[in-house]
């Protein structure tokens, strides 16, 4: 996977790279103040504008990826316009291509995908561009290529949380770890939320019920956000890994105590020992013992 971000001017250059992926991911940040600072500080509603192209045979890109954008920005707190026509803050340019990659079976081809989003303010021009890329694995590959690279899209951690990447710059002033650890919390936020509220005696409208994008890939881009915080070695994301040591998933405890097994941090010291004798998941336990086991940092 590659992801790159430019944060529009020319403040800062850093590299990021996901476990198991092939690395880069540079970004860029811009130094606003004063009143062009307030003037961004304001913008509540997005516009996508969005372009595709693909390099299977009927020309026709199957991905829906205007509405899994606009998913992604109303989930983060944006009002999104369906018409260029409509007032808006900002303008979300989204350029998606699918390209012919490895050869693995006749007439069986890997799918790349490149995604490229740029924020741009009427005024202040462009705030943000990130770039995602992701394939189809050939050691992973059934007989659906294409839906496996899909899935790996949508569990990008970047592009799961683009909504939140973009509220982080705009809103809370926060570079991309941060907007990922806000992102995770949030989910986490409105899973605790749903668990908490009593039903009653209604039952929930038939709406509510429908899986969204979030209850359909929250899983699977939820354990990889956790690797990518673990590998960032970022201390903000301390306090969100440790509550995650109570989550329900197996495969999310198992993930947090990785990621925070490789940051050695103390925090997670007397969870590690509680989850090393009392979790119910085998892998659970073995992995809070191996990192008691580890060398100091415990």
């Amino acid at each position: 996977m590659f992801v790159a971000a430019w944060f529009g001017g020319l403040f800062s250059l850093f590299v990021l790279c996901l476990v198991m992926r092939p690395p880069v991911a540079p970004a860029e940040e811009q130094m606003v103040g004063g009143a062009e600072r307030q003037l961004v500080d304001r913008a509540t509603t997005v516009y996508v504008d969005a372009t595709s192209s693909t390099w299977r045979s009927r020309g026709r890109v199957s991905f829906q990826v205007v509405p899994s954008v606009r998913m992604k920005l109303q989930s983060a707190g944006f009002a999104v316009v369906q018409n260029q026509t409509d007032p808006h803050d900002l303008t979300l340019k989204v350029e998606y291509r699918e390209e012919r990659g490895s050869q693995f079976r006749i007439d069986l081809y890997a799918t790349d995908i490149s995604l490229v989003a740029s924020l741009e303010h009427p005024t202040e021009g462009q705030l943000l561009r990130l770039t995602i890329r992701e394939s189809s694995g050939l050691n992973e590959m059934g007989n659906a290529p294409y839906l496996q690279v899909l899935q790996r899209l949508e569990t990008n951690p970047y592009f799961y949380f683009l909504g939140d990447i973009i509220r982080g710059h705009v809103v809370s002033r926060l570079d991309m770890t941060g907007a990922l650890i806000e992102g995770l919390e949030r989910i986490e936020a409105k899973d605790q939320s749903i668990l908490m509220s009593p039903l009653g005696d209604q039952l929930p409208a038939a709406e509510s019920t429908l899986p969204t994008f979030e209850s359909h890939y929250t899983r699977l881009a939820r354990e990889k956000t956790i690797h990518e915080l673990g590998r960032l070695q970022d201390p903000r994301a301390v306090p969100v890994l440790v509550t995650l040591l109570e989550h329900p998933d197996p495969g999310v405890r198992l993930a947090s105590v990785r990621a925070l097994q490789s940051m050695r941090e103390v925090k997670s010291l007397s969870a590690f020992e509680r989850l090393a004798e009392k979790d119910s998941d085998h892998e659970v336990r073995a992995a809070a013992k191996a990192a008691l086991a580890s060398p100091p940092g415990f």
